[in-house]
């Protein structure tokens, strides 16, 4: 067996949501570690967010024992284990194996970790909605629970937006997908990030949500980039493929009948799906940033929600969320390790950028980075619209390790891969 299919399988299972998912993950990071023990050294200039990232780790920490939000001991203890060492492990193996594995190689990872996710969510979707014992068409209904019965964990049922979530990576490939069926030599591939994209823009739409829809929009920008450098060696204006402007159009279209289902004014109905309350809780949150400069959730205010046109409290020592990763940090370890975070996040999401958009550039590699381009967008809508260690927190700390290997992964793809 390949060595490289270990990895694979275990990020596979981590994506699956298995019970001891986190012992997974840990495994995976050791098996890399062996793996990368002859990688050349990552040198400290080059990895210099790590230091800001052991800043947020050890801040966040300390801030969490010192309020009382963490005891040394059962969960919490593991909960400070992981904090310490999964963003900082995590960011310098994922450079170790980007010297290792090439961005074709590295790209597998990501997909494995989206498929798994895709088949977590419709195990939840088959169990959570009963379909067996009743009919197939109750997956469709037009359901607003709060909470889903799982498959599997520790947990009999979740928050149904934390089990949406993970639709989100094969959304993002479905689009690139659709553009990748023009190249005949990617066409397995294509057909592959296709087929995963339908299934999870079905499991978005029944669990009517909005992150996955705006992932898929998001989508389109690699496309944008990777059209613009093909037209642009060819000498030609920008233009996508009709295949591609076609789904986009009956992606709008099954969106909007989605969103739109149901009786009342049409208006009102489009208006309450795409309005966002947390616009009005965030611009409020920003005036009392200096009552939270230190942290310990004990931030308390009043905000006016325009949609309902109400008073609405937030408290964030009865558990209320600010559904923004560095605005939750604010709240819970104050300024300072929120400034740390993103002092290290920013700068390797930048070079991911960059690299990424080298890779884009040649058409032998434009598949394999379309998915890792995904799996940013991802990363990076869940940061923005999602709360702090958001679900169980598997896919926060695994975003450290990918932002470590896009960063680090070699812009120009190698000729051959060799093993």
């Amino acid at each position: 067996m390949n060595s490289r299919w270990i990895p694979l399988v275990l990020v596979f299972l981590v994506g699956l949501h298995l019970p001891k998912a986190f012992t997974l993950l840990y495994l995976l990071y050791a098996v890399l570690f062996w793996q990368t023990r002859n990688a050349p050294a990552v040198t400290l200039r080059r990895l210099w967010p790590v230091l800001a990232l052991a800043a947020f780790s050890v801040g966040y920490a300390w801030a969490s024992l010192h309020y009382g939000l963490w005891s040394l001991q059962g969960r919490d203890l593991l909960d400070l284990i992981s904090m310490l060492a999964l963003p900082c492990g995590g960011v310098w193996l994922g450079a170790r194996l980007a010297q290792r594995w090439t961005p074709r190689q590295l790209s597998w990872l990501w997909l494995a970790y989206g498929l798994g996710a895709l088949a977590y969510v419709w195990a939840v979707l088959l169990l959570g909605r009963d379909v067996f014992s009743s009919s197939s068409l109750e997956i469709w209904r037009q359901h607003r629970d709060l909470s889903i019965a799982v498959p599997w964990g520790e947990q009999g049922v979740m928050n149904v937006r934390s089990v949406e979530q993970n639709a989100s990576f094969a959304v993002a490939w479905m689009f690139p997908g659709l553009w990748l069926l023009q190249s005949k030599d990617q066409s397995r591939l294509a057909w592959l990030m296709l087929a995963a994209g339908l299934l999870g823009l079905l499991a978005v739409l029944a669990f009517h949500g909005r992150i996955g829809l705006l992932v898929a929009l998001l989508s389109f920008v690699p496309l944008v980039w990777a059209s613009a450098s093909e037209s642009q060696a060819a000498r030609q204006p920008l233009q996508l493929t009709a295949w591609a402007l076609s789904g986009l159009g009956g992606f709008l279209l099954l969106s909007l009948v989605s969103l739109l289902w149901g009786r009342g004014d049409i208006t009102s109905r489009l208006l309450a799906r795409v309005y966002d309350e947390r616009l009005d809780r965030f611009l409020a949150f920003l005036t009392h940033i200096p009552d939270t400069l230190w942290g310990g959730q004990r931030l308390s205010f009043e905000y006016f929600e325009q949609q309902r046109q109400v008073w609405v409290g937030f408290d964030a020592s009865a558990g209320d969320l600010l559904h923004n990763v560095p605005s939750d940090l604010v709240v819970r370890a104050g300024l300072i390790p929120a400034i740390a975070l993103l002092l290290a996040v920013v700068p390797l999401l930048c070079r991911s950028l960059r690299q990424l958009g080298q890779l884009l550039r040649d058409p032998a590699s434009r598949g394999h980075a379309l998915i890792s381009a995904g799996f940013l967008i991802v990363l990076t809508v869940q940061w923005l619209f999602q709360p702090l260690i958001y679900a169980d927190g598997l896919l926060f700390y695994f975003g450290f390790f990918g932002l470590g290997a896009l960063a680090f992964s070699p812009a120009v793809m190698p000729p051959l891969d060799r093993e």
